[in-house]
């Protein structure tokens, strides 16, 4: 999930510091504002994305960096209430 206003863009890189040098961990691959959270939401492929829930990285496009919390995917509604109301 971004951190601020605007969706992510997509091919946004999530980036690692390491040693002075900056080293690619995976990408966005689609962004949207989400009508029902009343904030950006992304999709992404992150290395080991699964085990790293919580997680805050950073993500850089064109030379701007913003961060971003992976997430479950299906950080909604994981219980399912809304489906079984």
């Amino acid at each position: 999930m971004p951190q601020g206003e605007a969706p992510l863009p997509t091919g946004a890189h999530g980036i690692r510091r390491s040693d002075g040098r900056l080293r690619s961990q995976g990408f966005v691959t689609s962004s949207y504002q989400s009508p029902t959270l009343g904030r950006p939401v992304a999709l992404g492929l992150i290395e080991r994305g699964a085990e790293r829930h919580g997680e805050t990285i950073d993500i850089q496009h064109l030379g701007k960096v913003r961060t971003a919390t992976i997430a479950a995917p299906c950080a909604f509604d994981p219980a399912g209430d809304r489906l079984h109301a």
